[in-house]
């Protein structure tokens, strides 16, 4: 950094930019999306993006304006020799500028710390940008107070000046209020899509719009808060028709259709019968989460087939082996197990028994050799849990190959819209009382990563039984790391199998880049990209 003085914030992002894999020399090349000119953030800033241009005509000055995501939608220059300058910096419409892409900005660094700041020539961290200052400020959505964008004034060093802060501030106050005015606009679209759908329907509807959530009798008879939150994602995520299990265990066809400003929700329901209820709810770890697996868990039991079940950790690996075993039954852990471990377990129980291995890729080749041996000279079914990117090689491989049925368990972040039912029914097993999510609690529940699964959720939701036994629990009461604004929003179903894809392909490779480029069958530039792009 030489000799210039950096301001803990700045040194702060540079760490955070370096740690992503960007240098100081890299250009940004992240691919360039087409931008939707009808979207709300841009409607309601145009009017101001027209005036700032006006004011600005004939200086050296460009205002930018990023979407909630930190990409690029609207660029104007007060001179056109701006622009080409600009361009060759990559700040482009439909460019992604996070600090993972574009290092420290005033956009890529409002964004990573949701509060505005002014980034000053040399403490740019591409070299690219060292010859220019820019201030940026976060816009924040007045109904939902969440992060809805920057807006960014952005000039050559010597023309920089403290006098843009105030002037930047007061453009961003009036594009909020044409997001207010936006939302009011929208509610009253998706009211008339919501009454004209009514007319037609007799059923359950439901229709959201921005902070908006309308129903007709029918749905609010069978809904649950759990129900809204779910119901959203499947909207955010384009669903059009799917079968969807309510908080109630009523299973319901839901058929999403998008409106200008939000989008509808028909139910119908293909059976009357209804699930177990939320008196009788079992367990975290049950198979309620493993509903769809159930017919095949209780033919495989019946027909004492040797099962292989692979899962993520805290997927309910052991929950399902347990639903597997019949008796007489023999377990052993794969960590640390001897070969005077199975041979004794295996001695306990007769002929045709079952021996329950947790977590076999983790036997040694020796004990997973014997146990094979002792498998075949006993005629033994097994059932053994492992995880999705450890299918073992070697004895262990052989061992495993006795098993003609595999059993692949789903990450909790692959069924997002079953996550609001899943939480409410957790907590309302560990208080015992009238405590609920709210939906916005439930919806940042929905949005998080949950890398741990089942487990991780069940941890948070104790944390939050722990600290409130009675009432509504907002978002503020779950731990800091669940809340929306600490991280960037959730993407669709093809963003995140894009993302496992790669993350299970580095875990492969040992975090070799470039063999996990060549499993991938990309190019090591692409792997790069999509690294920074999906916030690997």
């Amino acid at each position: 950094m030489g000799e210039v003085e950096i301001r803990p914030e700045i040194a702060l992002s540079w760490r955070r930019t370096e740690s992503s894999g960007l240098e100081p020399g890299s250009v940004i090349d992240t691919d360039v999306v087409e931008i939707d000119p009808a979207g709300r953030l841009l409607r309601a800033a145009r009017p101001v993006l027209d005036d700032l241009a006006q004011q600005l005509a004939g200086s050296r000055y460009a205002v930018i304006l990023a979407d909630r995501d930190a990409r690029l939608v609207d660029v104007r220059h007060g001179v056109a020799a701006l622009g080409p300058v600009l361009e060759r910096c990559g700040a482009v419409p439909g460019r992604l500028f996070t600090e993972s892409t574009s290092g420290t900005n005033s956009i890529a660094t409002a964004f990573a710390l949701r509060r505005g700041i002014a980034v000053h020539g040399p403490e740019h961290y591409l070299e690219s940008f060292k010859r220019f200052a820019c201030y940026g400020i976060p816009i924040r959505d007045p109904l939902s107070r969440r992060y809805a964008g920057v807006l960014d004034i952005t000039c050559l060093s010597e023309d920089a000046t403290p006098l843009l802060r105030p002037f930047l501030v007061r453009a961003v106050r009036e594009i909020e209020a044409g997001l207010l005015g936006e939302a009011r606009t929208s509610h009253r679209r998706v009211l008339a899509a919501f009454e004209a759908a009514s007319v037609r329907t007799a059923g359950p509807l439901v229709a959201f719009g921005a902070d908006l959530v309308l129903t007709n009798d029918s749905a609010a008879d069978l809904l649950q808060p759990p129900d809204h939150a779910a119901l959203q994602m499947l909207g955010r995520d384009g669903g059009s028709r799917c079968e969807l299990d309510l908080a109630s265990g009523v299973r319901v066809v839901a058929s999403v259709r998008s409106v200008e400003g939000g989008f509808l929700v028909e139910l119908e329901r293909p059976d009357r019968a209804a699930r177990p209820s939320r008196t009788t709810r079992r367990a975290p770890d049950s198979p309620d989460w493993h509903a769809d697996l159930r017919p095949d868990l209780v033919r495989h039991r019946r027909e004492r087939a040797s099962v292989l079940v692979l899962g993520e950790p805290g997927t309910g690996r052991s929950a399902v082996a347990g639903e597997l075993v019949t008796d007489p039954v023999a377990s052993v852990a794969g960590a640390g197990a001897t070969v005077d471990d199975v041979e004794r377990v295996v001695a306990e129980i007769a002929e045709n028994g079952t021996l329950l291995v947790e977590d076999a890729h983790l036997l040694d080749p020796a004990v997973a050799a014997r146990a094979a041996r002792l498998a075949d000279d006993h005629a033994l079914r097994l059932v053994l849990t492992i995880g999705p990117d450890n299918l073992p090689a070697g004895e262990v491989a052989a061992f495993a190959a006795r098993c003609p049925v595999r059993l692949q368990l789903p990450p909790l972040r692959l069924h997002r819209d079953r996550i609001p039912a899943l939480a409410a029914a957790m907590l309302a097993e560990r208080t015992r009382s009238a405590t609920r999510f709210t939906p916005a609690a439930l919806r940042a529940l929905a949005e998080a990563e949950w890398p741990g699964n089942l487990r991780e959720l069940a941890t948070v939701v104790g944390y939050v039984a722990e600290r409130r036994s009675a009432g509504d629990v907002p978002e503020t009461d779950l731990p800091p790391g669940c809340r929306a604004g600490a991280r960037a929003p959730v993407s669709g179903a093809l963003w995140q199998a894009e993302r496992d894809a790669i993350v299970r392909a580095l875990r492969t490779c040992a975090g070799n880049k470039v063999h996990a480029a060549r499993v991938l069958g990309i190019s090591r530039t692409t792997l790069y990209r999509r690294i920074r792009e999906l916030r690997i």
